[in-house]
């Protein structure tokens, strides 16, 4: 493995002698008059960093809350881990917990700008800020699909994610403050992957065809690669990986249903259902995949290839461009097909816009 990161900034014991249970007991009480005074209880204010609003996440959720609301199927949620220093000591109040969206009957709400209750609880008894300490939060969604690796905690997460096993949106936050400066706390969650999809049209009208596969393919040992361990300290790091070895098919799909090309609209793959173990994991979010944030390496190292109908076994690719693909970002490469060419553009946007009108040529 590669050792070069690419990296992306999205933004008592009790002193004297032993005198009978009564002392201990009296100095205990001594001891615990001393710390200082707790405050209110922590309270929290989630969001994304590409607003609490619409397609803030990939898949049928629009945004956290959404995602994260209560009901009879239950709901996903958010880890969370916290500690606080004080006078050189360090106290972990939240190791992994639980964090949601639901009416808590001795829970906290709060009343935000917009005059809405709300109610992220976690489980168990409040926990108070403590005066005078230095606080510390990072968190993750969603708890049920991500399994954090060992050393993994308050101030870094690990995270093995393989895109061709997994494609769930996967978020982090972090905040650092001091006791009851910030109440709520505000945990801005960013995205750590980086998104894809494939458009196709004819470029002469009243042609078309079906699209029956497509995938991505390295022609070289330096091309992309499909999994890396994420490591989130104060920013999203992604060391790059041993690339998929040369001509193995990665997200391959081949639709039930192959996939109608006109020169009309452009027809958007990975949408429909596959068959029997060949990309139904890639379905689920409206064509787009997701994938570890790198930089493709060019052309000659990285091909689309895909076969047609009237083509039958025959296999067309296109180079994919030297580009970054960077996380929080959706990436569209749409395919035009005459016959005698195939273009590529690129379009590039922030992952709440899905489209965007910065394009890019790369036949111009």
């Amino acid at each position: 493995m590669l050792k070069r990161y690419i990296s992306y900034d999205v933004k008592g014991v009790i002193a004297g002698a032993v005198l009978g249970l009564h002392s201990i007991l009296l100095c205990i009480s001594c001891s615990k008059a001393s710390l200082p005074a707790q405050q209110a209880v922590i309270q929290w204010d989630i969001s994304s960093s590409d607003l609490q609003g619409t397609k803030a996440l990939i898949g049928t959720y629009t945004d956290l809350r959404d995602a994260c609301t209560q009901d009879e199927d239950g709901a996903e949620k958010i880890g969370v881990f916290g500690a606080y220093t004080y006078e050189g000591t360090t106290e972990h109040i939240f190791e992994d917990a639980d964090l949601w969206w639901w009416e808590k009957e001795d829970g906290n709400p709060f009343n935000d700008p917009l005059g809405d209750q709300s109610y992220w609880n976690y489980e168990g008894e409040g926990k108070y800020w403590v005066d005078g300490s230095d606080y510390r939060f990072r968190a993750y969604f969603p708890k049920s699909k991500v399994t954090l690796q060992p050393g993994s905690g308050v101030d870094r997460f690990l995270v093995v994610y393989d895109s061709q096993l997994a494609q769930h949106d996967m978020m982090v936050a972090s905040r650092t403050l001091k006791a009851a400066s910030e109440n709520p706390v505000k945990l801005i969650f960013s995205h750590t992957l980086a998104a894809i999809r494939f458009t196709y049209i004819f470029a002469e009208s009243g042609v078309s065809d079906r699209l029956t596969a497509c995938w991505l393919e390295n022609a070289e040992a330096t091309g992309f690669y499909t999994s890396s361990t994420l490591n989130y300290e104060s920013s999203i790091l992604w060391p790059e990986s041993t690339p998929n070895p040369v001509g193995s098919r990665m997200y391959y799909w081949a639709p039930v249903n192959p996939m109608t090309i006109t020169s009309g609209a452009a027809a958007t793959a990975y949408k429909s259902a596959a068959t029997a173990g060949n990309g139904d994991i890639y379905t689920d979010n409206d064509g787009w995949i997701l994938t570890i944030p790198q930089t493709l390496k060019g052309p000659e190292s990285l091909k689309l290839c895909f076969t047609t109908e009237t083509g039958g076994s025959e296999v067309f690719s296109v180079g994919l461009p030297e580009v970054s693909l960077k996380p929080g970002y959706r990436h569209t490469f749409n395919i035009k097909i005459s016959s005698t060419s195939i273009d590529l553009k690129l379009s590039i946007a922030e992952w709440n816009e899905r489209d965007s009108h910065h394009h890019i040529d790369f036949n111009e």
